[in-house]
C-alpha cells in the first residue's frame, strides 16, 4: 500500500518538501493531494525530476497525484542536468530594474543586462526571478524577448509563484516556469556562483 501526502490548503513550498519528505522515507508509491494548480505543477516537476512516473487525475478542486518509482533520491536542486559545465551560474534578479536612481533609467539597464547575458558564452544555468524581478517575465515587458532568447539556449528561468500571485500577474507569465521557493532555494544552495540584480 502506497503512502499518502495530503498537502492540500498548505502555502508553498510545502507540498513539495512533504512530497520530498515521503521519497526520502523509502515510499516508492505515493498519493498526494492538492488542491491548486501550481502546488500540482510543482510536486509533479520535482517527482519527475527524481525518476518518478507521475500521474494527475483532477476531482473537482482537488488534484490527485499518483507517483511511482525509486524512492530515497537527491535533493532536485543536486543535480547539474542542463549545465553546460561544472559551472552552476545562477543569475538571481529580485528587481524590474537595474540599480538605484532613477527607475526609467534602470528599466532599460536591466533590458541590457539580459540581452548581453544572452550573448554570453556559457550562458547561465538558471535564472531565478522573484519579488518585482518576476515582473520582468509577464506578457507586453519589453524583457520578455531578452528572457525568450535566454531560455532557448537551454537556461531554465524559475519564476516565484508566491511573488506572482502577490503581484496578481500568475495568468500573464510569457517566459520560464512558475515555481517555488523550494526549487529556488535548492538551485541557489546548488549554483558554484551566482550574481544576484
Amino acid at each position: 500500500m502506497g503512502e499518502l501526502v495530503d498537502a492540500r490548503g498548505l502555502a508553498c513550498p510545502a507540498p513539495v518538501v512533504r512530497t520530498r519528505d515521503a521519497l526520502k522515507s523509502g515510499a516508492v508509491e505515493i498519493e498526494v493531494l492538492v488542491d491548486n494548480p501550481t502546488a500540482r505543477d510543482n510536486v509533479c516537476r520535482f517527482a519527475s525530476s527524481q525518476g518518478c512516473k507521475v500521474d494527475v487525475a483532477e476531482e473537482g478542486d482537488i488534484f490527485r497525484i499518483m507517483l511511482s518509482g525509486p524512492g530515497d533520491q537527491p535533493d532536485a536542486g543536486q543535480d547539474t542536468a542542463g549545465a553546460a559545465t561544472d559551472q552552476r551560474i545562477v543569475v538571481v534578479l529580485s528587481e524590474d530594474i537595474m540599480g538605484r536612481g532613477s527607475a526609467e533609467l534602470g528599466k532599460i539597464l536591466v533590458k541590457a543586462f539580459l540581452n548581453t547575458l544572452a550573448e554570453n558564452d556559457p550562458p547561465p544555468w538558471r535564472m531565478v526571478l522573484f519579488n518585482r524581478g518576476v515582473l520582468l517575465s509577464v506578457e507586453g515587458e519589453d524583457t520578455v524577448e531578452a528572457l525568450r532568447n535566454l531560455h532557448g539556449m537551454g537556461v531554465e528561468i524559475l519564476v516565484c509563484g508566491t511573488c506572482l500571485d502577490f503581484f496578481g500577474c500568475k495568468d500573464k507569465v510569457a517566459v520560464g516556469t512558475v515555481s517555488n521557493m523550494y526549487d529556488i532555494l535548492t538551485t541557489m544552495l546548488a549554483a558554484t556562483n551566482s550574481v544576484t540584480i
